[in-house]
């Protein structure tokens, strides 16, 4: 079995680029590094709800859990626009409640 290891450390400037990349990998890779290293919270966060419409389940996975590392980083989530997010992406995904339910906890830990 081989695992790709990507350093999540990477400049708003590089998360930006792979966004925009619209490659799954690339835009999975840049927001798990958004929700580990961005300063800029609101943009963060507003990216990641963004993301949480994909038509992807990796990112839209990918988007919840940058979210919990947001709220553990900033101590701080508008939850009037991310609670409802995550219950739609769990009406679309059914298999994300899992994950939807951790970064909730994160949230409540952590906010």
């Amino acid at each position: 079995m081989s695992l790709l290891y990507q350093d999540p450390s990477m400049s708003h400037e590089e998360a930006t680029r792979l966004l925009a990349s619209d490659v799954e990998t690339n835009v999975v890779a840049a927001l798990i590094s958004i929700g580990l290293n961005e300063q800029d919270k609101t943009w963060a966060q507003n990216t990641c709800l963004k993301y949480l419409e994909s038509e992807s389940e990796s990112v839209a996975a990918s988007a919840i859990t940058a979210l919990g590392h947001i709220a553990r980083r900033h101590a701080d989530l508008d939850m009037g626009a991310v609670r409802p997010a995550l219950e739609k992406v769990k009406g679309k995904f059914p298999s994300l409640e899992g994950t939807v339910a951790d970064t909730l906890d994160d949230i409540e830990t952590f906010t």
